[in-house]
């Protein structure tokens, strides 16, 4: 089997081995400063010499090759780990890299993205600029940018489901006015520098971002839609902020984190989930003692912990499994082992929060609900409220 190697230049430079070859790069690209390097098709034979022998330069990930076109914006979400090498055990999550970048490089569907991205950040990047304390995230930058080529990118994105963001001028009106959310769930985290805060399901990163203004240490970010992650490379490629980390892969990707986040956010995933109850236990698992989780879900608005199971769709939405009370999350929060669980009630979900616009042209919760009784979705269950839970892990 081959793999490949990300490593990051230092002071003695890429470095060799000891008959003195070099390195041959697949690509490289700069993040924060620190030269990023992508050596491809080393063979199984050659990791052993690789991890003895060369200098120069400590490896991050390996990742099983791929013939592809060098992306650079998509490997870099992947640098910021690079200071937690140490601690955690990151293959597992390298797999999971490499068969999101293996689908879209091979997908007819992503080409032109692909191609408007290298586009966008072809240019060196000299100063940018990121706002957080507006409803907007503004990124900007001193990179010569073709307005066409990234008005072009952004619509070939769609749909862009949370935000809004401004990005070099470029104006992203969101499906979800998200900020609505972060108002409401900002006071309940109990935020502090140089935390380590995961938020899962976290789609193209806008959470990510309006945590920045907390200095955390690393904010990671997980999400297994291919889109997702081609939004936040673009919105990242252009930020360069060395403490967001983006993980292409879903839920299950939390057991290379054991014990090792003081905040997660899980929002807006657990009723895709066929089982819940497995869902919560990974966010115990992957927080550090003492650390909090916040679960946040539609949920039906009644008393007591109850699980409606729509019959094939709810709200139209074809993967939604089961939708929770809020008293249903607590419940299983506390079977997980989680303490001082505290229950937030939102009430509905309104239009002024969600619904279709520009750059999300489909159909949203306007056409969710019935239109002669919006308190029912057009199936006929209750329509959707928004709740959170907060727990500690013991």
């Amino acid at each position: 089997m081959e793999f490949s190697f990300i490593f990051f230049k230092n002071e003695s430079g890429w470095g060799s081995d000891t008959t003195g070859s070099a390195v041959s790069p697949c690509f490289t690209t700069d993040f924060e400063g620190q030269s990023l390097l992508l050596a491809t098709d080393l063979s199984a034979n050659s990791i052993r010499r690789a991890l003895s022998h060369f200098s120069g330069f400590a490896s991050l990930l390996m990742l099983p090759s791929i013939t592809m076109s060098p992306i650079p914006p998509l490997c870099s979400t992947l640098a910021p780990l690079r200071n937690f090498r140490q601690e955690l055990d990151l293959y597992p999550v390298a797999q999971q890299t490499r068969a999101a970048l293996q689908r879209i490089v091979r997908s007819q569907h992503w080409r032109t993205c692909r191609e408007l991205l290298r586009q966008v950040v072809a240019t060196p990047l000299a100063t940018n600029t990121i706002e957080l304390c507006a409803d907007t995230v503004r990124i900007s930058s001193s990179i010569k940018l073709s307005q066409e080529a990234l008005d072009a990118l952004v619509k070939a994105l769609s749909p862009w489901r949370i935000g809004p963001f401004d990005v070099h001028g470029c104006t992203i009106d969101s499906e979800w006015r998200s900020f609505i959310k972060w108002r409401r769930i900002e006071p309940l985290l109990e935020l502090a520098p140089d935390l380590r805060i995961a938020d899962v399901g976290c789609s193209n990163g806008y959470f990510l971002f309006k945590l920045l203004h907390h200095s955390p240490s690393i904010a990671v970010g997980f999400d297994p839609i291919e889109r997702c992650w081609l939004q936040f490379a673009l919105l990242n490629a252009l930020a360069r902020h060395p403490s967001l980390a983006f993980i292409p892969a879903g839920i299950s990707s939390l057991r290379a984190f054991p014990s090792f986040f003081d905040r997660i956010l899980c929002m807006g995933v657990i009723y895709h989930q066929r089982d819940p109850f497995q869902v919560v236990r990974s966010l115990y698992n992957a927080t550090r003692p003492g650390g909090t989780v916040l679960l946040e879900s539609l949920v039906v608005d009644r008393d007591g912990p109850y699980l409606l199971v729509p019959d094939k769709r709810y709200a139209k939405m074809r993967n939604a499994w089961v939708i929770p009370t809020a008293d249903a999350l607590a419940a299983l929060m506390q079977r997980a082992g989680f303490k001082e669980i505290s229950i937030h009630r939102f009430g509905p979900i309104t239009t002024e929060e969600q619904r279709r616009t520009a750059h999300a042209p489909f159909e949203s919760l306007a056409e969710f609900l019935d239109p002669e009784d919006p308190s029912r979705t057009v199936e006929g269950y209750p329509a959707p409220h928004s709740a959170a839970v907060v727990a500690v892990r013991a």
